[in-house]
């Protein structure tokens, strides 16, 4: 049982409230940057998975359509990295960009181009998707299977 004071009052004083939000603030701070970086992660992963997605497509469209088809990969056209889908004549079929803050590398000088024959080969490769001050993946295209694969560890690419 509590026993109440004439200037006793029920609440929390404007200095605890204060403190409560300095220290929700400090949590704030700390934890906001680590959902942005996986954000981001999440985002290059999505990236790389479309891009072997669509050049999938290239092989499969090479098959069945007995000719060849290309994936051209340039570098920065403005600010952002795109890449290409072209016919054995070099005509533009379709184009897509990668989404902002993330960029192609290659070991070779950009743009790089990988061809898809109606044999289900391709002329192989391997470049990078590369994250705005962070992360790369490496992907490599077999040139007798000419299936891509995100090499999660960089020494793979020496296999």
């Amino acid at each position: 049982m509590r026993i109440l004071h004439p200037g006793n009052r029920d609440g929390f004083t404007l200095l605890e409230l204060i403190i409560v939000l300095v220290l929700l603030g400090a949590a704030a701070a700390v934890v906001v940057p680590s959902f942005t970086g996986g954000i981001l992660g999440l985002q290059l992963e999505t990236s790389s998975r479309d891009l072997i997605t669509r050049m999938r497509q290239a092989r499969v469209d090479a098959v069945s359509q007995q000719a060849v088809f290309r994936v051209v990969l340039s570098g920065e056209d403005s600010k952002y990295s795109k890449y290409m889908l072209v016919d054995e004549y070099g005509r533009e079929l379709r184009s897509y960009e990668l989404p902002k803050g993330i960029s192609l590398t290659a070991k070779d000088q950009l743009p790089l181009t990988i061809s898809f024959y109606p044999n289900g080969r391709s002329s192989g490769g391997s470049f990078g998707l590369k994250r705005e001050g962070g992360r790369e993946l490496t992907i490599r295209v077999d040139p007798i299977t000419g299936f891509g694969k995100v090499l999660k560890d960089p020494r793979e690419l020496e296999t």
